[in-house]
């Protein structure tokens, strides 16, 4: 993954499961080592992708009317 100030590519610094979260259960931590910017990627959980999954087929159900 790239820097989206610079362009350099980012330095994965680690994986860490989150606390107290229902909707995330990962965040991933990256920094770029040219302008020094922090980047923290956050994986959505089971729950929060079936709801994701539920509210799409809705919309498609919705859109076919």
């Amino acid at each position: 993954m790239n820097c989206w100030h610079c362009g350099t590519e980012l330095i994965w610094g680690g994986d860490h499961d989150t606390e107290d979260n229902e909707e995330y259960d990962i965040v991933s931590n990256l920094s770029c080592p040219n302008c020094h910017c922090h980047v923290d990627v956050w994986h959505p959980s089971e729950k929060l992708i079936e709801e994701y999954k539920e509210y799409d087929k809705n919309q498609s159900s919705l859109e076919s009317l």
